[in-house]
């Protein structure tokens, strides 16, 4: 299936955003601390989601997924994950944290996901080792025993998915875990919040120190996903790049700090409490110098979005640093390439020079890279084929039909 775009039609109108990918996948895996039923609102129906429920399901987890509701209770009757859904998202690995606090043990695949560099999991073992937890590896296999112990640990750089795997090993740990240097995204302030609903014992929440007072038992809770602010922020891009005016709703601005930030200067924003209106009347000349890093800072999840709209700025040069994968940049900067775009990539970096592009056949090679391609394809003079939508599909609900109920001609087939 295939994305094909005829650009050149502006953006109009209002568009809402639903739960984000990134807080839904943690929660699933914290359901597992509990063998009472736990309930998640505005669950988006994406890949990466029906995945993870499904890797839950194998292991013995009895799920119910109504409209944008998720509920999951009972306990886990097999603490091996299946290779064959492990493979399919990186999210996967989220798991290991909630199944040792709970059952002492866990054999993980190594995850799959995108094609965009080195994942490591070393923070996450190195944490897991700390709390006494014994880690074996074989046939790309992590085989992991032992409930996780009080500890007090520096995790070398505030990964957010290793943070997410210590708070849940910690939940139900004996006595108090120190975690420092923690990873302070909005997706891992909402698994804390869902801990405590949950009767777990944190201090520290949204900050990059936590403490952890572990206790013997959690029980259910109900929780509503946070809204996607990478969602949020492709209708936004979207619109920069086709012109018009869009309001974008259920969202949270104070989410996107970084990304506004990078384009206030460029463009009419208006903010509310919930919603994000843009206008884009004139396009810009250039996005200045954009440098990826954690939360707060500019994410790297948004750095693909900000190739496409530098690639089809008017004539001004824009640099862009990646600091956290080593693939995203050139994944897309070729494919961007083949449309025309004027972009040279140095190590980490690439030097963007904004030109009018073309329709040509393109392929997402991962799930931002792709959702970027298809901004690009927005702006691009012709026709453009966004090939290995299957990648897209991992993250967007019916991007196609979103951008079209705002004015897009774009077609999925």
């Amino acid at each position: 299936m295939d994305y094909i775009i005829n650009g050149g039609r502006s953006l109009n109108g209002e568009i809402s955003v639903y739960g984000a990918k990134n807080c839904v996948l943690p929660l699933l895996a914290a359901s597992v601390l509990t063998d009472e039923e736990v309930v998640l609102h505005n669950c988006p129906k994406i890949t990466d989601v029906d995945n993870m429920v499904r890797l839950l399901q194998y292991m013995g987890k009895q799920i119910v997924w109504q409209d944008d509701t998720i509920c999951v209770c009972g306990s886990l009757t097999n603490t091996a994950a299946p290779q064959h859904l492990a493979k399919l998202l990186r999210g996967s690995n989220l798991i290991m944290g909630s199944v040792l606090a709970k059952y002492g043990q866990i054999n993980l695949p190594l995850p799959g996901g995108c094609a965009i560099g080195k994942r490591p999991m070393d923070i996450h073992l190195d944490g897991m080792a700390s709390m006494g937890v014994q880690i074996d590896f074989a046939d790309d296999v992590l085989l992991c025993r032992g409930k996780p112990f009080a500890t007090t640990y520096v995790l070398r750089f505030p990964s957010v998915g290793a943070t997410e795997n210590l708070l849940c090993a910690a939940a139900l740990a004996e006595y108090e875990t120190v975690l420092c240097n923690c990873a302070t995204e909005p997706e891992v302030e909402a698994l804390e919040r869902f801990l405590v609903k949950m009767g777990a014992r944190i201090e520290g929440i949204g900050t990059p120190n936590i403490k952890v007072n572990g206790v013997n038992k959690l029980h259910g809770a109900e929780f509503d996903v946070i809204p996607d602010r990478i969602v949020t922020a492709t209708y936004i891009s979207a619109a920069v790049a086709s012109g018009g005016e869009i309001t974008v709703t259920k969202c949270n601005p104070s989410h996107l700090r970084a990304f506004l930030n990078m384009l206030n200067p460029r463009l009419e924003i208006t903010e509310y409490q919930n919603a994000i209106k843009v206008k884009r009347s004139r396009m810009p000349v250039s996005y200045g110098k954009v440098i990826t890093a954690p939360y707060p800072f500019f994410p790297t999840d948004m750095q693909s979005l900000v190739l496409s709209l530098a690639a089809i700025a008017d004539g001004g040069d824009t640099q862009i640093c990646e600091n956290l994968f080593e693939n995203r940049l050139t994944h897309i900067a070729d494919e961007l390439a083949l449309m025309g775009a004027d972009i040279k990539v140095d190590g980490n970096t690439a030097y963007v020079v904004g030109r009018k592009l073309y329709g040509a056949d393109v392929a997402a090679y991962d799930l931002r890279g792709g959702a970027a391609l298809v901004i690009a394809g927005l702006n691009a003079q012709g026709i453009t084929t966004v090939k290995n939508v299957e990648n897209i599909c991992r993250g967007y609900l019916n991007l196609s039909d979103s951008l079209r109920s705002l004015g897009a001609d774009i077609v999925f087939k």
